[in-house]
């Protein structure tokens, strides 16, 4: 008898697996948003949120405290043009709660239950968030909302956001023009809806401008470097430790601030502590633990990182050098970047920041932060700033004006 021998080559059975992956997430993802839609029909029934809300078509939602400042200017440049706005939270402690305005209303709606089923039966013209995943994670559209939009709130690529982050939006206020070409080759591979990609910056960059004007000018005898790692694997402080610092602080005459990412003190515990220690011998080495960093990266004339998303800020917000450990970025199968076939901003862009150094340079890696001092490429961040920002120091006016043409060009 004829034995029968089916053979698929190596790129075809790559395509299959590519397609079963994407069926799965797609399912699974619908599975969820069924889930939470039957959950806010049997919690919500008979409920209509935003009552107290009538009359008031820009409706902002917040997960927490740590957005307001993304909300915040949005919100004044609305209020200053005399309309009126709602901010939601699912945050008691959020500030949004005590901002006072005659064209602003502020509500704390529940946790992320309650959230879920007061957004659901939502009735405004207009809802911003900074909540990526609608219709696919717990937030779903309310038949009685006539826009979504999504505000961006990192100036980094859409790859690292998680699969469908922004597909069920109406408009993406984007920070730059590398979310916008991410966005677009999403929706072309997909064939999703096209939705509006607004060119708006990012808005809480107005806040710490503002915030960086009314520091006090630090008086300081030696440069400081400010480390400022992210607290995966291959970070700087678990990749080197403390043999990182010693090398740092040899035959050098600058002074080092290690501002350590909160989950690191989570997650590498041990090493936090050996850190400490060494700390508390080394009188040039301070730990900074404060909720922002924003008075370290005022006081440092450099960074070191890695692939933390700080370095954009210090860069663009300072125009200070970075110095940055050579890391390589993989794509991980439900998120963005999976389905992206060019190199990420980040990647693209991160060596004009300043310098890269590998492991083969920790010996001498003083020396090469002098070098950087003494020839920073000032000019250089000031470029890749204008290049890659939209309307930076006045996004929060821009988004205000786009949100009133949204809302204007809806039906009443």
């Amino acid at each position: 008898m004829a034995s029968i021998i089916l053979y698929i080559d190596p790129a075809s059975t790559s395509a299959l697996l590519y397609i079963i992956i994407a069926l799965v997430a797609t399912v699974a993802f619908s599975l969820r948003g069924y889930f939470y839609r039957l959950k806010n029909l049997i919690l919500g029934r008979g409920f209509v949120a935003g009552e107290e809300l009538s009359g008031t078509d820009i409706v902002f939602y917040s997960e927490g405290r740590q957005y307001w400042s993304v909300f915040l200017p949005i919100i004044r440049a609305l209020e200053k043009k005399g309309v009126p706005c709602a901010y939601l939270t699912s945050d008691k402690e959020d500030p949004g709660l005590n901002y006072k305005s005659d064209f602003y209303k502020s509500k704390y709606i529940g946790n992320l239950t309650m959230t879920s089923v007061y957004l659901n039966k939502l009735k405004t013209k207009f809802v911003g968030m900074t909540t990526p995943q609608l219709d696919v994670m717990m937030i779903q559209r309310s038949k009685k909302v006539q826009h979504y939009g999504h505000i961006v709130h990192a100036p980094i690529d859409v790859f690292t956001y998680r699969k469908f982050a922004f597909d069920y939006f109406d408009s993406v206020f984007c920070s730059g023009p590398h979310q916008i070409e991410g966005i677009q080759k999403l929706e072309e591979k997909r064939g999703a809806q096209k939705k509006m990609l607004l060119e708006t910056g990012l808005t809480y960059y107005d806040v710490m401008l503002n915030d960086l004007n009314s520091l006090p000018k630090s008086e300081k005898k030696n440069p400081i470097v400010l480390v400022a790692p992210t607290w995966k694997e291959y970070s700087i402080i678990n990749r080197f430790g403390v043999a990182f610092f010693t090398s740092l602080l040899n035959n050098t005459t600058f002074d080092v601030i290690l501002r350590p990412h909160p989950q690191s003190f989570v997650s590498f515990p041990k090493l936090m502590d050996e850190l400490r220690k060494y700390a508390e011998n080394n009188p040039r080495l301070t730990i900074d633990t404060n909720p922002t960093g924003v008075d370290s990266m005022e006081k440092s004339d450099i960074m070191i990182s890695d692939l933390s998303g700080v370095i954009w800020d210090y860069a663009f917000l300072f125009s200070k050098p970075v110095l940055l450990l050579k890391t390589e970025f993989e794509t991980i199968e439900g998120f963005e970047g999976s389905e992206l076939n060019y190199q990420m901003w980040e990647m693209r862009e991160r060596d004009r920041l300043g310098r890269i150094f590998d492991e083969n340079d920790i010996e001498r890696i003083g020396s090469i932060v002098n070098e950087l001092l003494d020839d920073p490429p000032l000019m250089q961040l000031e470029e890749l700033r204008d290049e890659s920002l939209f309307n930076f120091g006045n996004a929060g006016e821009v988004a205000a004006n786009q949100i009133l043409q949204i809302v204007n060009g809806l039906d009443d």
